[in-house]
């Protein structure tokens, strides 16, 4: 017999012969995961038959077939009648026992239990610690949370359930209060009632410990029990066989357990370290009792092996009961090479995709925390009391996850309640492209950064950074609002001796800016070697525009002197110019000698000039070819300023570059171009938050009285407010939290969702994604929390729109990617080479490539380790996917 077809045969070859004596006969064959069957029938055929009598009767009815309920891979039936089954309840398969075995082998439910809801908060919340090995520091990691939840006034009771090798009952044994003369524990408490089932012996009280803390909050704990040799014996007694009788009795001592905790201390939260490997008690801690499961493990092959079938037997589980929910703590990550991290942390994200799936509107980074190695844990006294500040913070994210899944326990100060619908007509968050804000309104939208006093620097000469990530906003800002910008920077440097003056940048500014046609004529009539005379005579050009005194220096030719007086002079006027310039013998001799001459003026004056370059990435097209010519000029820019510019200590070059063109220049000396002469332009969650309330400040009076009074939040503070208060200060917006029970802190959930995969953060993004969910939110016709304005259905809504936004961007700025972005609609993130060598019609060289671009452009980062063979797989950013119309591998 093909026992890959049984199941059908068996129930078609049963309804044919039962349907003949009751056509209302019910017949379910159930497979399991390891490929046992699992019978179940209901039938009036059954009626005053003894079971001997049934199974005979289906034996024959199976004849034909040649099968019977004795063979394999029959591992268990249920012959009922209709009555029967009625007492038996809803369920044709009874719920299996919470051991791995029996779990394992179940068949899938024939209804799927609801998941718990995640906006009913239980309390008390069982979190189960468990690792599939032992050694990864998984009680340390359950001894440190438990304090961290203690001193935020939880009331904390742990479990240690590892008792073949207790960890935190004897990690806790120093900080333990001996006041009870009774050493018993979990051993205890279940033998005895195995043995006396009736009998309060020992009580709970005799089981628990106090943990002295020297800081507020209640901690407690259940020991395994005294270690001596009748706790060896009494373990023993605790086998499997013991476990499954528990399950089989009125009242079970592990549950038991469970409901004297919770009724005798009233706990927040019961935290159970588990036993490692595949062991009943370990079952039972994670299937039966917990509410959520904390996974402990390092990246290594054997753990990702051993922790398939946990998390399968926790998805099994969750089908039947509807829980528990998972999280994965990589521990310990040693101090790699961020390279080496990378591939750790990719092999990491891909086994969860693969394994676990991820969760609707959650990213796959939400569901793991990562703890290094810290040797100072071999010297710690106490995992509660004089903790360093380094681990409370390494363990800190684990701890906010689980408290974020609990009810608020402490009253809330009384404060003035929102006007909600005041603000919600008030608010608007403005998230123009930099080039189409009116200059007026720059200092009004500009927000100062933590980058902003490097960026002042006179030795900062190259600013780096993503497409939208503020480049263009702050060379803006400088050049057509220079006396706003120096009255910010104040407080930093002085710059009122300071001309600023465009290098180059859209051709709207006044002045003698070419385009990219304009820079084509140029190289068609001079050849592609003549870059360094094109930036020499244009800076000259630049300057002699905007400071007329330098028109009149002595040997300066009358031909610029004309050029530069006129106000918009033409472009072809221009360009003729620089090809002159260019051919002549002595054009960079002269050109350097002017330079120069500026510059001693400037001394002597006492004055600086500041020569500002920006859109140097699509001032020279988008073909190829352009690309080749834009490659060329801007080495020889950089290469220039590097080897004779730095001469010109009073005339100083701020070149503002896309991060991804940068990575492509190859000069003479570009290592030069150090950290003291680079910035890096990248926005800290700090400068998001500020900018977030600068443009509420700015618009509704309602909120900004309210945040004023409450929070001490004005516009002329909002620099100096630190990043806890900034977090705090915007609850009021967004909330605290994405709903009551989800684990997701707000602010996190937004910052991961505004960056691409170079961990560069878009404040358009940002202010597009607020923008929207306003919209969203007035749209939303139910009441919400009035001490919140825009709820997390807004924010979730509202994100998709700002992926779409995003991507468009993305088209415009690499127009070149533009096709291979289409080409990816209904692909599934992680995508592999091969699948994207059949989109794009790539091979070989011309696919390395283009997935190299994809990577530079933040869309695309790799998630396969070197050493691991092709296809290499490649996950694409959150930021991106909705836009890009995918789906997430994994998605549930």
């Amino acid at each position: 017999m093909d026992f890959t077809n049984v199941p059908q045969e068996i129930i078609t070859q049963l309804e044919k012969e039962l349907y003949l004596e009751d056509e209302q006969a019910n017949v379910r064959v159930k497979r399991t995961s390891l490929g046992w069957i699992k019978i179940y029938i209901v039938t009036r055929c059954f009626e005053r038959l003894s079971l001997e009598e049934r199974e005979n009767k289906i034996d024959d009815l199976l004849a034909p077939i040649d099968f019977n309920l004795g063979q394999y891979p029959v591992s268990g039936y249920q012959l009922l009648t209709p009555e029967e089954a009625d007492e038996q309840g809803p369920e044709s398969i009874q719920l299996p026992l919470p051991l791995w075995s029996d779990l394992l082998m179940a068949p899938e439910p024939d209804q799927v239990a609801d998941l718990l809801d995640e906006e009913i908060s239980p309390r008390p919340l069982v979190v189960t610690f468990y690792s599939f090995k032992g050694g990864v520091g998984r009680s340390t990691a359950l001894g440190l949370v438990s304090g961290i939840l203690a001193r935020r006034n939880r009331r904390v009771v742990m479990v240690d359930l590892d008792l073949e090798a207790p960890g935190i009952s004897i990690l806790f044994k120093p900080d333990m209060d001996r006041s009870n003369s009774e050493q018993y524990g979990v051993v205890d408490y279940l033998h005895q009632r195995f043995l006396t089932p009736d009998q309060d012996i020992p009580s709970l009280e005799n089981c628990i410990a106090g943990i002295n803390l020297r800081s507020r909050g209640e901690l407690f704990l259940v020991p395994a029990g005294e270690y001596d040799e009748n706790y060896i014996h009494r373990l023993a007694d605790l086998d499997r066989g013991t476990l499954q009788l528990f399950y089989k009795r009125e009242v079970n001592p592990v549950s038991q357990l469970i409901e004297d905790i919770k009724a005798k201390i009233n706990p927040d939260i019961i935290l159970i370290d588990a036993r490692p490997g595949f062991n009943d008690t370990s079952a039972i801690a994670l299937f039966d009792l917990a509410d959520t499961a904390i996974l402990c493990f390092s990246p290594t092959d054997q753990s990702f092996e051993g922790l398939k079938w946990v998390v399968r037997g926790i998805l099994k589980q969750r089908q039947y009961r509807g829980k528990p929910d998972l999280r994965f703590l990589l521990t310990p990550m040693p101090s790699v090479a961020p390279d080496q991290l990378q591939i750790s942390i990719d092999r990491v994200e891909n086994w969860i995709e693969e394994n676990w799936g991820i969760p609707q509107g959650t990213t796959v980074s939400e569901l793991y925390d990562k703890v290094y190695y810290n040797p100072s844990l071999i010297t710690l006294s106490s995992l509660v009391n004089d903790v360093p500040d380094s681990l409370i913070t390494a363990y800190l994210p684990i701890a906010e996850k689980i408290d974020a899944s609990l009810p608020d326990i402490t009253q809330k100060p009384i404060q003035p309640s929102l006007d909600r619908k005041a603000i919600l007509n008030q608010l608007q968050f403005q998230a123009p492209r930099a080039q189409d804000i009116e200059a007026s309104e720059i200092p009004n939208i500009f927000q100062k950064t933590e980058d902003f006093p490097n960026f002042l620097n006179q030795k900062t000469w190259l600013i780096r950074g993503a497409k939208g990530s503020g480049k263009s906003l702050l060379f803006r800002f400088f050049v057509e609002q220079p006396d706003e910008a120096k009255q910010l920077a104040e407080s930093d440097v002085d710059l009122r001796d300071v001309c600023f003056i465009p290098g180059h940048g859209e051709q709207r500014l006044e002045g003698p800016i070419l385009g990219s046609i304009d820079i084509r004529s140029y190289e068609h009539q001079v050849g592609e070697n003549s870059w360094q005379n094109f930036w020499l005579n244009y800076a000259l050009l630049q300057l002699c525009h905007a400071k007329p005194e330098f028109r009149s220096l002595p040997d300066f030719d009358k031909e610029l002197g004309t050029l530069s007086a006129e106000q918009n002079p033409s472009h072809e006027s221009i360009v003729s110019w620089l090809v002159q310039r260019a051919k002549s013998p002595q054009a960079a001799s002269k050109a350097g000698d002017q330079l120069r001459a500026i510059n001693r003026w400037l001394q002597e004056h006492h004055q600086r000039v500041w020569l500002l370059y920006d859109e140097l990435d699509v001032g020279f097209g988008h073909a190829e070819a352009d690309y080749n010519r834009r490659r060329q000029a801007l080495n020889a820019l950089l290469a220039w300023w590097l080897e004779d510019g730095s001469a010109l200590g009073k005339i100083v070059p701020k070149i503002f570059l896309r991060e991804d063109i940068w990575e492509q220049l190859n000069f003479t000396n570009k290592g030069h171009y150090t950290t003291a002469k680079t910035l890096p332009l990248r926005w800290d969650e700090a400068d998001l938050w500020r900018l977030v309330l600068r443009q509420i400040l700015k618009s509704s009076e309602a909120f900004r009285d309210w945040l004023g009074n409450q929070f001490g939040v004005t516009v002329e503070r909002l620099n100096r407010i630190e990043l806890e208060q900034l977090r705090k200060s915007l609850y009021p917006l967004w909330g605290e939290r994405m709903g009551k029970g989800k684990k997701a802190y707000t602010y996190n959930w937004i910052r991961t969702r505004i960056e691409d995969s170079q961990e560069n953060r878009f404040p358009r993004s940002l202010i597009l994604l607020l923008e929207e969910a306003v919209k969203k939110e007035k749209e939303i016709s139910t009441e919400y929390s009035a001490e919140v304005i825009v709820r997390p259905k807004a924010l979730i809504d509202a994100f998709p729109y700002v992926s779409e936004q995003r991507v468009d961007e993305v088209r415009n700025e690499y127009p070149e990617l533009a096709e291979s972005l289409n080409q990816l609609a209904e692909e599934r993130s992680p995508i592999d080479a091969t699948r994207l060598g059949e989109l794009w019609k790539l091979n070989n060289d011309q696919l390395t490539s283009r997935i190299r671009d994809m990577i530079d452009a933040g869309i695309f980062t790799k998630r396969t380790r070197p050493q691991d063979p092709p296809p290499g797989v490649y996950a694409v950013a959150e930021l991106y996917l909705y836009g890009l119309k995918m789906v997430r591998k994994g998605q549930r």
